[in-house]
């Protein structure tokens, strides 16, 4: 009997119990030496840094809006246009009692807008009254039922560089432009519509059809995923002489892995 008690406890350590458990789990962790090969590193990597990039862009725009909303008194909100000059106007139009035409403002042509309506914006809400202004013009512009073209800085760079170059500077989103004139930001464009003078100034603008619908290539994101490299940014390419294959830089989409909507651009 003494015997039989005895085998017991030497039989249960053979019964795996949650040290040992633990001691075969820390034997497999990280196994990548023999389960991936280098190329998939390497790929990692890239893609790693791309990330890396794009969160470096959007990190810098950020950057801007808070020192731009710490500095709100030091600055003037809008470059092109200044704020004391638009308050002027509106003064001087009330006592006139007229409404303000388009050579009351400054002639500032993005690309391709001497006849369009254009805004830039950005999706990004890292800063909340930025995101809030943005969708606030998109609202007033979208309740009068007109065509306009939408930038946003954050998917495209080059939007954000073509409007800093356009206004002579670092500037945040949202800005209206119609017909080639700079309107303003978000403030401008509500004290226009308060004062019944934006509709005005829209006159003319191709209506929207109500038998639109969505884009069927980007549901009206103006921007598609990159095929030629999935929206990695990078793609393989095969060196002729050694037979080598590594990663380049995609020349197809931009720094977000996107490319314009090929069906509504």
């Amino acid at each position: 009997m003494k015997g039989e008690i005895g085998m017991y406890p030497r039989n249960l350590k053979l019964i795996p119990t949650i040290s040992n458990l633990n001691q075969g789990l820390v034997l497999q962790l990280n196994p990548s030496d023999v389960f991936f090969n280098s190329i998939y590193v390497d790929h990692k990597e890239i893609n790693n840094m791309a990330v890396l990039e794009e969160d470096d862009d959007d990190k810098e725009e950020m950057d801007l809006e808070e020192k731009m909303m710490i500095n709100k008194d030091k600055v003037a909100l809008t470059i092109g246009f200044k704020e004391t000059d638009f308050e002027e106007l509106l003064e001087t139009n009330m006592e006139l009692n007229r409404v303000p035409s388009m050579e009351d403002f400054e002639e500032l042509c993005p690309p391709e807008g001497s006849n369009s309506i254009i805004l830039y914006t950005t999706s990004l809400t890292g800063i909340r009254k930025t995101f809030q202004d943005c969708n606030t013009v998109h609202f007033l512009l979208r309740s009068f039922k007109i065509l306009y073209q939408e930038r946003d800085v954050s998917l495209n760079l080059e939007y954000r560089e073509e409007l800093w170059k356009i206004l002579g500077g670092k500037v945040i989103p949202p800005k209206l432009f119609i017909k080639g004139r700079y309107i303003g930001g978000a403030d401008e464009v509500v004290k226009l519509h308060e004062m019944g003078w934006l509709e005005k100034l829209l006159e003319g603008a191709p209506p929207i059809d109500n038998s639109d619908c969505p884009c069927i290539g980007c549901s009206n994101m103006r921007f598609i995923i990159c095929t030629n490299c999935c929206g990695s940014c990078k793609v393989f390419t095969t060196n002729e002489d050694t037979n080598d294959e590594f990663f380049i830089k995609c020349s197809e989409c931009n720094e977000n892995g996107l490319v314009k909507c090929p069906i509504c651009n």
